[in-house]
């Protein structure tokens, strides 16, 4: 299509879903956007790059990133530790998904879950090929964000025919692409058209389900990077004047129809005033694990009992009704580590009787050495939630942040004395921004995650932390890239 063509359409491109999402994530202007953004964004790289390296040596990563480097081809972005230069969908898959190795990243609970694991992957290879400024940088993280998250509550809140979740499709797979594909589109200097036409390529891609969640395999933290290269490719191939769908969300085949087999949202819920971005309504995981697992719960009764696997007779977890996705007996799939990781009874057992859930504890040596919390696993009893006391009644001013109000979940223990041991939290308790957010727990996670990496020196760990937390005044990312580099 030719420019001028393109001219004459545009004033019903921009009354397109993916039309006043692109005006959203290309016009808001960088100095514009509040500290508070900006202060979130850097939090959430911070984060991201931790588990990152954490996740170098994690399970299946090695053969990810021989596989990529082995295909090699031009060398435009840059590998997270190893510092190899690939072209960039190469790159910004092995990155992603060494960032989901553990499942220890960021969620956004009102949206789609996991975002950063592709958006940052995307953003830090094109910010190095463009050698855009660091607030710049951050400036897409938080516009994308933006786009991802006000697409997935929308999507999230409209009435559907049948159960979303027991179809099995997988949001940050399925919505997460297009705010990934907008912020690559800002970075890239392209226009509302494009923007447009890369949605759509994006969608022309989308896909992700849960059946490798359910079966508990590696593949499970490789759907991030498909989604973080399918953006990558509909950004470069929209900027070369390939088109695409207009109405990706709407459309008869569009993403409520063909996702949701619902109508579509208004354009206006996509678009409501606000005075805070999305961003900062994220949450930083506190445990390598599902974050519905009950590990939080279990973990505080562990650590305030100090229990006994001898004196432990019964533990019982109480969960939210509705299709799990840590249900179930717990047993040993081909990887250990993938099998605890998404397993409740395992997660509650591992809590309760060692008072700990870190990256040791699933280390897939460990796991197997372990055969007290295996055993215990085995044994845990998934219950519902009405056994146990209700919490209090919901604050309408949490509403806000969780719009289905104060879930919670819960674990009961019985010891062969007879006693009872109960504890309940609710997800604001566990996944709230006011406490996941907080920079001293942000600032730990990142020091535990690279000293556990055992690859990264403090002296290094902390020339990253500097930079990230100053890339708002940076020229470029080149300082970063570098110190990303670990010459192995």
């Amino acid at each position: 299509m030719n420019k001028q063509s393109i001219s004459k359409l545009s004033g019903n491109f921009s009354k397109s879903h993916a039309g006043v999402l692109a005006d959203m994530a290309l016009s808001e202007n960088s100095d514009e956007i509040s500290e508070s953004a900006y202060l979130a964004a850097k939090k959430l790289v911070l984060d991201t790059i931790g588990i990152s390296i954490a996740g170098f040596h994690a399970d299946g990563m090695k053969a990810v990133i021989d596989q990529m480097t082995e295909w090699g081809g031009k060398r435009e972005a840059s590998l997270w530790v190893s510092g190899k230069k690939l072209p960039s969908p190469h790159t910004v898959f092995a990155n992603s998904a060494m960032a989901h190795a553990y499942d220890f990243d960021q969620t956004h609970q009102l949206g789609v879950g996991h975002i950063m694991v592709s958006l940052l992957p995307v953003c830090l290879a094109l910010a190095e090929m463009t050698g855009c400024s660091g607030q710049d940088f951050l400036a897409a993280i938080i516009m994308g964000q933006e786009v991802t998250c006000r697409l997935g509550l929308a999507f999230h809140k409209a009435r559907e025919k049948g159960d979303y979740f027991a179809l099995g499709f997988l949001p940050a797979s399925v919505v997460g692409g297009f705010g990934t594909t907008a912020a690559a589109c800002r970075l890239l200097g392209m226009n509302t058209e494009q923007t447009i036409y890369a949605m759509g390529i994006n969608y022309a891609q989308a896909s992700g389900n849960r059946q490798a969640l359910f079966e508990k395999t590696l593949t499970k933290r490789l759907q991030p990077a498909f989604t973080a290269r399918s953006a990558i490719w509909a950004a470069l191939l929209a900027r070369r004047g390939i088109s695409g769908p207009v109405y990706s969300i709407e459309g008869d085949a569009g993403l409520f129809r063909i996702y949701k087999h619902t109508d579509p949202c208004s354009a206006d819920d996509l678009t409501e005033k606000r005075n805070f971005y999305e961003v900062e309504r994220d949450s930083i995981k506190p445990y390598p694990c599902c974050g519905v697992s009950n590990a939080a719960v279990a973990v505080e009764l562990g650590q305030k009992y100090k229990f006994k696997y001898e004196d432990i007779d019964l533990i019982q977890v109480h969960m939210h009704p509705g299709p799990s996705l840590t249900g179930g007996k717990f047993k040993f799939g081909e990887n250990p580590q993938a099998s605890v990781q998404f397993s409740s009874a395992y997660t509650a057992a591992l809590g309760v009787l060692r008072g700990r859930m870190g990256l040791q504890e699933i280390q897939s040596e460990q796991i197997l050495k372990d055969t007290e919390t295996a055993e215990l696993a085995g044994r845990v009893i998934l219950a519902p939630l009405e056994e146990l006391p209700p919490p209090a009644a919901s604050d309408p001013s949490l509403l806000p942040w969780r719009t289905d109000g104060n879930h919670y979940s819960g674990i009961k223990v019985r010891t062969k004395d007879g006693k009872i041991y109960t504890c309940f939290k609710t997800n604001r308790e566990i996944l709230g921004p006011e406490a996941t957010m907080a920079m001293e727990h942000v600032t730990k996670k990142y020091y535990a995650c690279t000293g556990f990496s055992g690859i990264c020196p403090q002296k290094k760990a902390e020339q990253i932390f500097d930079i990230i937390m100053n890339l708002e005044k940076c020229k470029n990312v080149a300082g970063l890239i570098k110190n990303l580099n670990f010459k192995l």
